[in-house]
């Protein structure tokens, strides 16, 4: 029954502040006009618009929406000044024991920090963060390389590039950096411990991270985590 409710809740949530992007392309013929040719590339765009106003009225603390393709992942994400207090409400605040997903609390709301983390369980149905743990195959990866972080202000394309296990411990969940070093060493730890071998492993010197971190239920490390990472590219 709580899975069932939780389903039904988001789908109502995607029915009301979800809408589809038709996304322009350009012509297949070679024979373009020149002031076409000329005119600027169109600018990226997400595949979803989000209705954050109307979204809002149900739940007043939704500050994002993250997106995956043909997956379940199409979430509103909240954010609030204790991280423990959406593990057991969903974005409306009512009691769920699927929660929601949600911005770690030591992030501002202009989200500017050097790594995003967002949080969600790992449920038996793959609702939430459940899909996570897929990331463990390379197909899986290869069907699903990017997401999406809408939010108020601006929105932004995720391009993957590491999934890995880790532990529980505190500087496994950076939201910020010591140096550019530091960041470096945390970007090629999690490619090569990742589970999936991305297709762009470059790294980004001014790149904005994204982190979503679900539980990993594993025989050989305590209390367990999944992660997986991106660099954000900021879209229209």
């Amino acid at each position: 029954m709580d899975y069932g409710r939780d389903r039904r809740l988001y789908h109502e949530a995607s029915e009301l502040a979800v809408t589809s992007v038709e996304q322009t392309q350009a012509p297949a013929s070679a024979s373009i006009l020149p002031e076409i040719a000329a005119s600027p590339i169109p600018r990226e765009t997400s595949p979803i618009e989000v209705d954050f106003v109307a979204l809002r009225l149900k739940g007043r603390h939704v500050l994002g929406w993250l997106y995956s393709a043909n997956t379940l992942i199409n979430y509103p994400v909240v954010y609030y000044s204790n991280s423990n207090y959406y593990l057991t409400r969903d974005y409306t605040g009512s009691h769920s024991e699927g929660g929601a997903l949600f911005f770690d609390c030591r992030l501002t709301k202009q989200l500017k920090e050097q790594n995003l983390i967002i949080y969600g369980h790992h449920m038996k149905d793959s609702s939430m963060f459940g899909s996570l743990l897929q990331y463990q195959k390379q197909s899986y990866y290869e069907e699903h390389p990017t997401m999406y972080l809408l939010t108020p202000d601006r929105n932004y394309r995720i391009d993957l590039f590491a999934a890995q296990f880790t532990t529980s411990e505190e500087e496994k969940f950076s939201v910020g950096f010591e140096s550019e070093v530091k960041k470096r060493e945390f970007v090629q730890s999690a490619i090569s411990n990742s589970t999936f071998q991305p297709k762009d492993s470059a790294y980004r010197a001014d790149g904005q991270i994204i982190s979503l971190v679900t539980c990993a239920y594993s025989d050989y490390i305590i209390d367990a985590k999944f992660q997986v990472h991106g660099w954000l590219t900021e879209i229209g």
